[in-house]
């Protein structure tokens, strides 16, 4: 019996370091995710915008909305259920793909099973604005979280890699 414990623990202790080793990216609460952004963007409450209710899928949606507002795009969006979030990352991921296809994408973007991490200049829509964009979209239970900076400034990619630090989330690779 004791054998069988400790095969079982074994089993268990092993699939659940696989999930989590398969998976990189943790829930977090908006709460959690509220002290992490004031945090990392020294900023106040005053300075997160929370809207419940955004749409009819979407529960909770805090952004940040701080002085820096036009450097850092970091959003937490909380849908009704894993469906709903699974269905808006798909989205974003099926965007990215046809970017990549399409050849508007020019530095390093990686997309995974629940988040998308991105070091690149990337065009946007049909007259050909480029952005340096940097930063992540993220996928866990029914949250999404999204991190970036369009600055293309180390120090900018610094601030969006100490959020993405806090989270527990994998951050880009630099270009």
């Amino acid at each position: 019996m004791k054998g069988l414990k400790g095969i079982v623990s074994v089993l268990l202790i092993g699939a659940m370091a696989l999930s989590l080793c398969a998976c990189g990216v943790k829930e977090v609460a908006p709460k959690e995710f509220k002290s992490i952004v004031k945090e990392a963007l020294d900023c106040d409450k005053e300075d997160l915008y929370e809207s419940e209710g955004y749409y009819d899928y979407i529960e909770t949606r805090i952004s940040y909305s701080g002085e820096d507002y036009d450097k850092y795009t970091v959003i937490l969006t909380e849908y009704e259920d894993e469906e709903a979030a699974k269905y808006a990352f798909d989205v974003e991921t099926n965007s990215m793909n046809f970017k990549k296809s399409h050849d508007q994408i020019d530095g390093k973007c990686k997309i995974a099973k629940n988040y998308i991490t991105i070091d690149a200049e990337v065009t946007y829509g049909y007259d050909g604005n480029d952005e340096d964009v940097y930063g992540g979209v993220y996928m866990a239970g029914n949250y999404i979280i999204e991190v970036y900076t369009y600055t293309g400034k180390d120090k900018d990619k610094d601030v969006i890699d100490e959020v993405i630090d806090a989270l527990g989330y994998p951050k880009p690779s630099r270009a």
